[in-house]
C-alpha cells in the first residue's frame, strides 16, 4: 500500500518537475497506440483480446518499473529518492514507529512545513512500501536521540522564546546543535526533487 505525503516545495522546482514527467506521458502514450496496434486489438476478440491487453499492461508496468517511463511525479522522483535515503543511511531494515508516537518530519526542532522561504506550492507524491518504510521509520528512529536531548533542554530550560533567551549561551549552543541534527521528510524530499530536475539527461 502506497503512503501518501505532501511537502512544501518552490514553485519552480514543481514546474521543473512537471515539465520531466509530461513527456515520459506522451511517450508511453505512443507506445500503448502503437503496441496495440501491433497486436492488432482491432481484429481481436474474447480470451484472445483478453489476454494481450494483459500482455500490453504487463510490458508498460515493466517500462514504469525500470524508470522508462517516468510517468507520474513519484516514478521521476523514486531513482533519486532511493539514492538520496541510501547515502543518508536510511535504506535498510528499521523497527516500526512505536503507536502513538510523534510522525516523522513533524518533529519537535525541525522547521516544518512552512520554514523554507519561497516553498509556496506543494508536491504530493504516494511512495511505495519500499520508499515511503524507511524514510518515514528511518527519519524517526535517526531523529529520536536529538527529540530526545531537545525535550531535556526544554525541562530544565524552559520551552516558550523567553526561558530560551534567558538561558546561558552554552546552553543555547547545544540546543542548536541538537535542533540541527534533526531530519524531516520533507528536506529528503527536497534533496530528491533538487538531484531529480537537476540531473543530466540520460543518468
Amino acid at each position: 500500500m502506497g503512503h501518501t505525503m505532501v511537502i512544501a516545495v518552490p514553485p519552480a522546482d514543481l514546474d521543473r518537475l512537471d515539465a520531466l514527467v509530461d513527456p515520459h506521458k506522451t511517450a508511453e502514450t505512443r507506445w500503448q497506440a502503437a503496441a496495440e496496434q501491433q497486436a492488432g486489438l482491432l481484429d481481436l476478440r474474447g480470451p484472445a483480446l483478453r489476454a494481450a491487453r494483459a500482455r500490453i499492461r504487463g510490458e508498460r508496468d515493466r517500462l514504469r518499473e525500470s524508470g522508462t517511463h517516468q510517468v507520474t511525479r513519484c516514478r521521476a522522483l523514486a531513482p533519486a529518492l532511493r539514492a538520496e535515503l541510501d547515502a543518508r543511511g536510511l535504506l535498510r531494515e528499521w523497527e516500526p514507529i512505536p503507536d502513538g508516537a510523534q510522525q516523522a518530519g513533524q518533529n519537535l526542532g525541525g522547521t516544518g512545513p512552512y520554514g523554507g522561504a519561497g516553498y509556496a506550492a506543494r508536491l504530493c507524491v504516494t511512495l511505495p512500501g519500499a520508499l515511503a518504510v524507511p524514510l518515514l521509520r528511518g527519519v524517526y528512529w535517526t531523529n529520536l536521540p536529538h527529540l530526545q536531548a531537545l525535550e531535556a533542554w526544554g525541562d530544565q530550560w524552559g520551552t516558550d522564546s523567553v526561558s530560551r533567551r534567558a538561558a546561558p549561551n552554552e546552553a543555547l549552543a547545544e540546543r542548536a546543535q541538537a535542533a540541527a541534527q534533526v531530519i524531516t521528510t520533507g528536506q529528503i524530499l527536497r534533496a530528491a526533487l533538487h538531484h531529480t530536475i537537476n540531473r543530466t539527461p540520460g543518468t
